[in-house]
């Protein structure tokens, strides 16, 4: 899980220049995609400010629809899992990735683990499931 924390950070500071912190209140219900690494299970919550920015920045889209905030919910997923993967190979550990699937705006409550993190409204989380 660590891995996958670090890897999630790195996505969002690389790609849009925003650091983010430890949140005491992980998002349990947001804009949800599920992805697997080998036999482990992630999700991936984000809120619609989160989504924005990405859209904004790399879409150019100041208004996009719920459509385009499903497909960045699955992209962000997909470049984290992503991340992970080549940090876990760092490591010697080579693993297989999965597709993501936008699940919705479940609450994630069967959880083994998981953070949140926050910057000003912008808000995310991390689960093993």
């Amino acid at each position: 899980m660590e891995i996958l924390q670090k890897a999630l950070l790195c996505v969002i500071k690389d790609t849009l220049n925003v650091s983010m912190i430890e949140d005491k209140f992980p998002l349990n219900k947001a804009f949800t995609s599920r992805i697997r690494l080998d036999s482990r299970t992630f999700c991936i919550v984000t809120n619609k400010p989160l989504l924005l920015k990405f859209a904004l920045d790399f879409l150019n889209e100041d208004n996009p629809n719920d459509d385009t905030l499903i497909d960045i919910s699955k992209e962000m997923a997909n470049i984290t899992i992503g991340k992970a993967k080549v940090l876990y190979e760092e490591s010697g550990i080579v693993l297989k990735l999965g597709i993501p699937e936008f699940i919705g705006n479940k609450t994630i409550d069967n959880y083994n683990g998981r953070i949140g993190y926050r910057s000003k409204n912008m808000r995310c989380s991390i689960y093993e499931i």
